[in-house]
């Protein structure tokens, strides 16, 4: 059955209520003072060693809601010729910004996240690290001077994003393959972290 006009409306302003308080909760720096000085801004790379050009994939729903007005290189991939999550019919890669830089306040999901990934197993959301990543953030191997709002602000955004039906689906995907890949070099919080479990 359609949903009615009505509450597609209020649909889409709960998620936009949702996204923007995710966005807020993630705001927070990962330590004291700017973490790019300490890598030369490595994570926030245009182009890998290689020469080829970096960008980032938005979480489903993100550039429609948050990406939109502000987000000006980007290319469109399909499920068709991309390996997506099925249900999952078109995501937006991303590019930084060439001329302006980063424009901080409206970074995406991934730059206010990383180096965590939102988990969910078993029912229950938990924040990982995996062993593969494209920059290999030094910060991993000096968690004891991350900050527990930047932990906190991250695990209650993911709790506020997977509301969205299609991102928990996104997640709860990504989760499976992780395990099946055996994808997890951090996912127990004795191992460091408070509040990478609840």
């Amino acid at each position: 059955m359609e949903i009615p006009v009505t509450d597609k409306k209020s649909i889409r302003a709960d998620y936009l209520t949702i996204f923007k308080k995710a966005y807020t909760l993630m705001d927070e720096a990962v330590i004291d003072g700017n973490c790019g000085e300490s890598c030369d801004y490595h994570c926030c790379r245009r182009f890998d060693d290689d020469g080829k050009r970096l960008g980032m994939y938005l979480l489903p729903l993100e550039y429609e809601y948050m990406q939109a007005k502000v987000a000006t290189n980007y290319e469109l991939h399909t499920h068709k010729l991309y390996n997506l999550p099925p249900k999952i019919k078109k995501s937006y890669y991303i590019y930084c910004h060439l001329e302006s830089g980063c424009l901080r306040d409206y970074r995406p999901i991934q730059c206010r996240t990383y180096p965590f990934e939102p988990h969910l197993e078993n029912g229950a959301l938990s924040l990982v690290i995996e062993k593969e990543q494209i920059h290999d953030c030094p910060l991993i191997t000096h968690r004891s001077e991350w900050r527990q709002a930047f932990i906190d602000g991250v695990y209650n955004g993911w709790l506020e994003l997977i509301k969205i039906p299609i991102i928990q689906y996104h997640i709860k995907y990504y989760s499976k393959e992780r395990v099946a890949m055996d994808n997890l070099m951090i996912h127990d919080p004795s191992d460091g972290f408070m509040a990478l479990q609840r």
